[in-house]
């Protein structure tokens, strides 16, 4: 009888996190289209069509070069990512700076994109 009080405890606690966790939304500054494929990345540096060039023909072949582009590195299912995204018209992007990615599928003929800028991080001050 004592064995199952003891066993009950710890099944209840993980229980109690199970669903919890469930109900978790992921970190971050701003809703990102997860259910589309879409990920959080932060932008490592801007990139011209030439220094692009090998990286875009390596994942589709014969694919027009734009003139923007920028390293993005993301987190994947496990691991972390870099790439090479295309940018939007009229968009600015900086170094730094969090954006929602869209990664890219070589096997289908879509390079990676950047959608948007998502906003700043809120940063709340605590109290005296």
């Amino acid at each position: 009888m004592r064995a199952n009080r003891i066993l009950a405890r710890p099944v209840t606690g993980l229980t109690l996190c199970l669903l919890l966790s469930s109900c978790a939304q992921p970190l971050g500054n701003g809703p990102v289209d997860w259910d589309h494929g879409a990920r959080r990345g932060r932008v490592l540096e801007m990139l011209d069509a030439g220094a692009a060039a090998s990286l875009v023909q390596a994942c589709v072949p014969g694919t027009a070069l734009q003139e923007r582009y920028a390293k993005v590195r993301y987190r994947g299912a496990r691991l972390h990512h870099t790439v090479v995204a295309t940018l939007p018209d009229g968009v600015a992007v900086g170094t730094g700076d969090e954006v929602e990615l869209r990664p890219a599928r070589c096997d289908e003929g879509r390079l990676a994109r950047v959608e948007r800028v998502l906003p700043p991080r809120v940063v709340h001050a605590e109290g005296p």
